[in-house]
């Protein structure tokens, strides 16, 4: 069933996500270019830190475009534009993908390799240098040699246990099926051990070819436990287990945020998810263009009754709100960040019950090539960001509309381009 979900008024938008009157910023074009749409893919993953003395550091699929040894490659760069290779995960491919998170120094990542594993990396930064250490990496365990392993996430919980979920595609001939599995590895030790996966968090179902799976899971720590945002197919749920009791204790009965819309997602991955000190956990996420954003808080352990529609269809056909992603800025400051048609905006809200999102900047790419196509353009910028320092923004565009390339380029796939920029939560509005 869909919720009843009431529409914003005309005052509330105004107030609330407002659509800017002043000038835009201008996004500028980086080196980043990438022969595979998966640039910076899935939208719940994170892909992008910032150490400590302000750098930027990006994992991302070039493709063919990095090299020969590989697709997926650690980049860093001191502008958000210019980005410099560091280092590589062999045995990816074109659909490779992953999740990030920085500790310190050492960067932790999960990704999808050619192969059929999730294997789990970690890497070493030199702030002397500016350099990274080679990757350390290893294999997680699969249910057997016709399971395809993609699209994973992971935590850390507060006793040092690593989770991992991923999504399992059984490629057997007339089975074809997929479910997300999670998997566990205590403190200090080096086996993974199934955590859930006696109980899928959604009924095996099947996949065509063109969608595989259409399943996303994004693990996130929660007092005392730990939580799980996923998706099946067009609909979004949240999950939780306490973390009392080993690996396969039984998780809850789940909860549906949102009976959402079919899209062509291929692995409905449209929400972006953070927790802030105290353990409150905040979601976003678009559907049939609304924009939505929903808290889970941490002293009642309760999500709202439905989310807030932040933008609506109804009220602003035009706005087309795409790709959001949510970051905590540390103390009791968020920011929003999402398409709105092709240009981005950026909001700025508080933790609390009422997070009072006001619009902070816009941007515009108003120099571009003639057959650039920015519909549906992904977005990145850090989950947890360096409050102090500049925070980077990507916008992932297309050489060319896939589906209307020019005569020149007909039978050939757009190369995946970024333009980015910087700004500082600080700063004053530039929108009103």
């Amino acid at each position: 069933m869909k919720y009843a979900i009431p529409l914003l008024s005309a005052a509330a938008l105004a107030v609330g996500l407002a659509f800017p009157a002043r000038a835009a910023v201008e996004e500028q074009s980086t080196s980043l270019v990438s022969s595979t749409p998966y640039l910076f893919s899935y939208r719940h993953q994170r892909h992008m830190v910032v150490t400590a003395d302000g750098r930027y550091h990006l994992l991302t699929n070039l493709g063919t475009q990095g090299g020969a040894q590989a697709s997926l490659y650690l980049l860093s760069s001191h502008d958000g534009v210019n980005w410099v290779q560091q280092r590589h995960l062999g045995y990816t491919g074109y659909d490779a993908v992953s999740d990030s998170a920085l500790t310190g120094n050492t960067l932790t990542t999960v990704f999808q390799d050619n192969q059929g594993f999730i294997r789990y990396a970690t890497a070493t930064y030199d702030p002397d240098t500016q350099g990274w250490s080679s990757f350390t990496v290893s294999k997680l365990p699969r249910a057997s040699a016709d399971i395809r392993a993609v699209n994973p996430s992971f935590t850390v919980d507060a006793n040092g246990n690593t989770w991992v979920a991923y999504v399992e595609e059984d490629t057997r001939v007339g089975v074809e099926t997929a479910r997300i599995v999670v998997y566990r590895r205590a403190a200090g030790k080096s086996n993974w051990v199934a955590a859930g996966y006696q109980q899928p968090f959604s009924d095996v179902g099947p996949y065509d070819t063109m969608y595989r799976a259409k399943r996303s899971a994004r693990l996130v720590n929660i007092p005392g436990g730990i939580g799980m945002v996923y998706t099946v197919g067009k609909d979004i749920f949240w999950a939780e287990r306490q973390l009392k009791g080993g690996a396969t204790v039984a998780w809850n009965t789940t909860t549906m945020f949102l009976s959402g819309t079919e899209d062509n997602d291929p692995m409905s991955s449209h929400f972006s998810a953070v927790t802030d000190a105290t353990g409150n956990v905040f979601v976003t996420f678009t559907d049939a263009g609304s924009l939505y954003f929903t808290r889970r808080d941490a002293a009642t352990r309760q999500w709202p009754s439905k989310p807030r529609m932040l933008i609506s269809s109804a009220s602003n056909p035009n706005a087309l709100p795409t790709y959001s992603q949510i970051a905590w800025l540390g103390g009791d400051q968020l920011l929003l960040a999402s398409n709105i048609r092709d240009n981005i905006r950026v909001w700025k809200g508080s933790t609390s019950a009422s997070p009072g999102f006001t619009c902070l900047l816009q941007t515009t790419h108003t120099v571009r090539n003639a057959n650039a196509y920015y519909t549906d353009a992904r977005l990145e910028m850090p989950a947890l960001p360096v409050p102090t320092a500049a925070i980077p923004l990507l916008q992932q565009w297309q050489e060319f509309n896939p589906d209307s390339p020019p005569p020149e380029k007909a039978g050939s796939q757009p190369l995946q381009y970024a333009n980015g920029l910087t700004f500082l939560p600080s700063n004053a509005p530039n929108c009103d």
